[in-house]
C-alpha cells in the first residue's frame, strides 16, 4: 500500500515538472505584444540617454570655456582698453589670438571662435584681429545671413544660446552648423562690452554622436525650446506627426509613447538636456525588435513541444526506476525497527527517523572522543614539556603517541612559551563574569592562529602550562633557520591577533636542540627568555640571542640616592628627572641587565621613593591616601617600562603635592584664571591644558584650584560662560545658529545645539523664538 502511494505521488510530481514549461510557454506567448513594447521603450530610453550625455558633455565644454575666459586678466583688460587701440593694446590681442587657438585645438568639436569688442567694432578669434566687417565678409558674406542682421545679433546678445546658423566651411562651401553666442562677461548681460561667438564643427558633431551605439535605423533629433530642430541625424526637420505628437503629450508628461510616421509604427522617446534648454527625440521603427521577438516565440513553442512528447514518455520510467534503491533499503533497516520506532506511513519518515538517530549518536561520541583526546594529549604534553616522560623507555610511549595523533618527523625541536597579558578588548560588553571560559576561548584563538603560521617549519603541538601556552615545534630541516623563522612566524600572529581580536600577549622562544631528550631544556630556555619581559616591556618575542650576555653589574650610588631623595623634598621635578634618568639609562645601555638585577634595581628604587616621600610631612589624609595608592601601584608593575612610568608618574605627583603648598594662599589666581577665560572664550582650543601652559602650572592643579575656588570645573565653566554670550547674541537675527556657534568657541553647530540643550534644556533655535528682541520700529 505503501508502495503505491509512493509511486503515485512521483508520478504526480513528474506530471508536475512537466506543466511547468507549458505554462512558461503560454505566458510568453500571450505577454509578448507587452514584451515589444517594454523593449522598445526601455532601448529607446536608453539610447537617447547615451545620445543626451554625449551631447550634454560636449555643450558644457563650450560653456565652460567663457568661464576660462573670463578668469583671463590680460582679456578683461583688452576688452576695456579696445578704445585706445595702440602698439600696446594690439601686442596683447597677439598673445591673446595664440591662447583662443589653443582652446580651439584643445576642443575637436570648435571649428571658430571669437570675441567681438561692441565698443571698438573689432573681433578677436583664434586667427587674427580683425574689424566687425572683414570677419563678416570671411564668414557670413553670402551664406543668406545680411550684414545687419549679424550685427544686430551681436550687439543685442543678452544671454547665452545656441543658434543655428549657415557659415562657410575650410574648403568655402556654405553649411548649416551650431554658433553659441553668449554675453562677455556674464555678470553684465544687460549691456556686456563684448560678445563670445564659438562656431560648432558638424561634421564632428555628427561624428560625436554617431560614436553612440544608435541602431542604425534610428533618428535623432535636437529641438531647442520653441521646437525647432536645431541638429539631426536623418531629415533636416521634425516630421509633422512626430511633432504633433510631441505637443499633444508636452503637457502629461508622456516620454514614451507610440505614433505613425510614413505608414509604420515607430517608437518616439524624449528626454531633456541637463545642460541646455534642448529636448532629444528618438525615433525607433518597431518592427526591429518585433523580428527578435518572433524567433524568441519560435523557439518557445519548439520545445514545449519537445518536452510533452519525450517527457511524457520518460516519466513514468524515471519513476519505477528511482523507486528501486528505496525499496532495498527498505527490505534491510525494516526488521531492525520494526517494534523500536512508532512507524510513520511511508518509507521516507522511517529512513529520516533512523539517520537522525544515527547521525545524533555519532556526533555526540565524535564530540566526547574529542574533547577526551585534546586533554588527554595536553597532559601528556605537559609531562613531555616538563621531563617527566622519557623517550626510548620502551613500546607504551610510543603507542600513546600514536593514539594522540603525535608524530615527530625529525629529532630538531623547538619551543614557544606564550605569556597572555590582556585579552579584555576582545570581550567589550560586560556579561557573568565566565574568567575560565573566556580564558579558554582565548586559548583556542592563540593555538590556531599559532599553529597555522608556523606550521611551514613542521609539526606543531600545543599544551597549557601553568596558565601559559607551550607550543612544541618538530622542526623538518634548516636547523639554523629554523629560530628565524619561528620569530617570524610568532609576530605574523601577534600583529594579526592584536589588529583582530585586540588579545596582546609575549613570546619566548628557545633555540633548536636535538633528540626528544631534549624537549624539556628547550622549555627552561623558554621560561627563560620569557623572564626578560621585566627587563625588554611587555609585547616582545624573547629568543636566546637577545638575552645571552646579560650585565652583571648594576650601577646606584649612595650619591646619587641622597640627590634624587632630596630634589623629590624640595619639589624640583626636572632635576629628579635627570637623576632618575641617569640611572635607568647607565643601567639599561647597551646590553640588557640580567633578571635578578633589575629585580633589584627595582627595590631600591621603590626604597628610594618610600624614604622621599616619608620626608614630605602632611597631614592631609587625602594625600597620604593618594601617595599610598602611587606606591601600591608601583609595586603592581610586571616590567621595567611600567615601573619607570609608574616612578616618573610618583616624582610628578610628589613634586606637585610640595607645590600645592606653596601656591595654597595664592588669593589672585583665581581672577586671573577666570579673566583668561573671559578674553578668550572663543577659541576652541580652550581648554584645562592651554589654560594651565599659560599659567605654567600642572593641569592636575590648576583643575583641583579652580574646582576649589569655584564649584565647579574648569570645563563646566567655560561652557556656561560660552552658552551665556550665546544667549546674547541668539537675541538678535543678524547670525544662524552656526555663526552663533563659531563666535563663542563651538567646533561646529552639532557641538553648540548640544552643549545648549544640557545646559538650557532647549535648542538654541526655540530659545531663539521665544526670545527675539522686537524691533524698535514695532514698538
Amino acid at each position: 500500500m505503501k508502495k503505491k502511494s509512493i509511486l503515485l505521488s512521483w508520478s504526480l510530481s513528474y506530471l508536475v515538472i512537466l506543466l511547468i514549461p507549458v505554462a512558461i510557454g503560454a505566458a510568453v506567448f500571450a505577454e509578448s505584444r507587452h514584451l515589444l513594447k517594454e523593449e522598445v521603450n526601455r532601448s529607446n530610453r536608453v539610447l537617447l540617454s547615451q545620445v543626451q550625455e554625449t551631447i550634454d558633455s560636449q555643450t558644457q565644454d563650450i560653456s565652460s570655456i567663457s568661464s576660462q575666459l573670463m578668469a583671463d586678466s590680460q582679456l578683461s583688460s583688452f576688452i576695456n582698453h579696445a578704445s585706445e587701440q595702440d602698439a600696446r593694446w594690439r601686442l596683447m590681442g597677439l598673445e591673446l589670438i595664440k591662447n583662443l587657438k589653443s582652446i580651439r585645438i584643445g576642443n575637436g568639436l570648435i571649428r571658430e571662435l571669437y570675441i567681438y569688442v561692441k565698443s571698438a567694432d573689432v573681433a578677436l578669434s583664434s586667427s587674427s584681429l580683425v574689424s566687425k566687417n572683414l570677419l563678416y565678409d570671411i564668414y557670413y558674406e553670402g551664406t543668406g545671413v545680411s550684414e545687419e542682421e549679424w550685427t544686430r545679433l551681436m550687439q543685442d546678445s543678452s544671454e547665452s544660446v545656441f543658434r543655428k546658423m549657415k557659415v562657410f566651411s575650410e574648403d568655402r562651401r556654405i553649411e548649416e552648423t551650431l554658433v553659441y553666442l553668449q554675453p562677455f562677461p556674464v555678470r553684465v548681460s544687460e549691456d556686456s562690452p563684448a560678445t563670445f561667438v564659438v562656431t560648432l564643427d558638424p561634421e564632428r558633431f555628427q561624428q560625436a554622436i554617431n560614436n553612440v551605439r544608435l541602431e542604425p535605423e534610428s533618428i535623432v533629433f535636437i529641438l531647442d525650446r520653441n521646437g525647432r530642430t536645431l541638429f539631426s541625424t536623418g531629415t533636416a526637420e521634425t516630421p509633422y506627426s512626430i511633432h504633433r505628437y510631441l505637443q499633444e503629450n508636452k503637457d502629461t508628461g508622456r516620454r514614451t509613447g507610440t505614433a505613425d510616421w510614413n505608414g509604420e509604427s515607430v517608437t518616439v522617446s524624449q528626454i531633456s538636456s541637463g545642460v541646455q534648454d534642448w529636448q532629444y527625440v528618438s525615433i525607433v521603427p518597431t518592427r526591429i525588435y518585433a523580428k527578435k521577438l518572433m524567433v524568441i516565440r519560435s523557439i518557445t513553442f519548439t520545445g514545449v513541444a519537445a518536452v510533452l512528447l519525450l517527457g511524457g514518455v520518460t516519466a513514468w520510467w524515471f519513476t519505477r526506476r528511482n523507486y528501486r534503491p528505496l525499496g532495498r533499503i527498505m527490505n534491510i533497516i525494516s526488521d531492525k525497527v520494526k517494534g523500536k520506532l512508532e512507524q510513520p506511513d511511508d518509507e521516507f519518515g522511517i529512513l529520516q527517523t533512523v539517520l537522525t538517530r544515527a547521525w545524533e549518536e555519532q556526533d555526540q561520541f565524535a564530540t566526547r572522543l574529542k574533547e577526551q583526546q585534546t586533554v588527554v594529549r595536553s597532559g601528556f604534553l605537559a609531562r613531555l614539556l616538563k621531563g617527566r616522560v622519557q623517550p626510548g623507555a620502551g613500546v607504551a610511549a610510543e603507542q600513546e603517541m600514536e593514539r594522540l595523533g603525535i608524530r615527530f618527523e625529525s629529532d630538531s625541536f623547538a619551543v614557544l612559551l606564550v605569556h597572555i597579558e590582556n585579552y579584555e578588548g576582545l570581550f567589550r560588553t560586560r556579561g557573568p563574569e565566565d574568567k575560565e571560559g573566556k580564558l579558554q576561548f582565548v586559548h583556542l584563538i592563540l593555538t590556531n592562529v599559532l599553529e597555522e603560521l608556523m606550521g611551514p617549519a613542521g609539526p606543531v603541538y600545543s599544551a597549557e602550562m601553568d596558565g601559559r601556552i607551550a607550543l612544541l615545534a618538530n622542526i623538518r630541516e634548516n636547523d639554523a633557520d629554523a629560530v628565524p623563522q619561528l620569530i617570524q612566524a610568532a609576530g605574523e600572529a601577534q600583529h594579526f591577533i592584536q589588529s583582530r581580536f585586540l588579545i596582546y600577549f609575549s613570546v619566548g622562544v628557545s633555540s633548536v636542540r636535538q633528540s626528544m631528550a631534549e624537549i624539556s631544556a628547550c622549555y627552561q630556555e623558554s621560561e627563560e627568555a620569557l623572564e626578560y619581559r621585566l627587563i625588554l616591556g611587555i609585547g616582545q618575542i624573547i629568543d636566546q640571542h637577545r638575552i645571552r650576555q646579560p650585565k652583571e653589574e648594576l650601577y646606584y650610588p649612595l650619591d646619587l640616592e641622597r640627590q634624587l631623595v632630596n630634589y623629590i623634598a624640595t619639589g624640583n621635578y626636572a632635576r629628579s628627572t635627570e637623576v632618575m634618568n641617569e640611572i635607568l639609562m647607565t643601567n639599561f645601555a647597551g646590553e640588557p641587565l640580567s633578571v635578578e638585577l633589575a629585580r633589584c634595581l627595582m627595590f631600591e628604587l621603590i626604597g628610594t621613593m618610600l624614604k622621599a616621600t616619608e620626608q614630605i610631612k602632611t597631614d592631609d589624609m587625602k594625600e597620604l591616601a593618594r601617595r599610598n595608592e602611587l606606591i601600591r601601584q608601583l609595586f603592581a608593575c610586571e616590567t621595567f617600562e611600567e615601573i619607570e612610568a609608574e616612578l616618573l608618574q610618583i616624582l610628578e605627583t610628589v613634586c606637585q603635592m610640595v607645590h600645592e603648598r606653596k601656591r595654597s594662599h595664592n588669593t589672585e589666581l583665581k581672577e586671573q584664571l577666570l579673566e583668561f577665560i573671559h578674553e578668550n572664550y572663543a577659541d576652541v582650543n580652550l581648554g584645562l591644558t592651554p589654560i594651565s601652559e599659560r599659567f605654567r602650572f600642572h593641569p592636575t592643579y590648576v583643575s583641583k584650584y579652580f574646582k576649589e575656588q569655584t564649584g565647579t570645573n574648569v570645563i563646566d565653566y567655560i561652557n556656561q560662560y560660552r552658552i551665556t554670550e550665546a544667549k546674547r547674541l541668539l537675541q538678535q537675527d543678524e547670525l544662524n545658529v552656526q555663526e552663533v556657534s563659531e563666535r563663542v568657541g563651538f567646533l561646529n553647530s552639532n557641538s553648540f545645539i548640544r552643549v545648549f540643550k544640557k545646559y538650557e534644556g532647549i535648542t538654541p533655535g526655540q530659545y531663539r523664538q521665544n526670545n527675539r528682541l522686537i524691533p524698535h520700529d514695532n514698538l
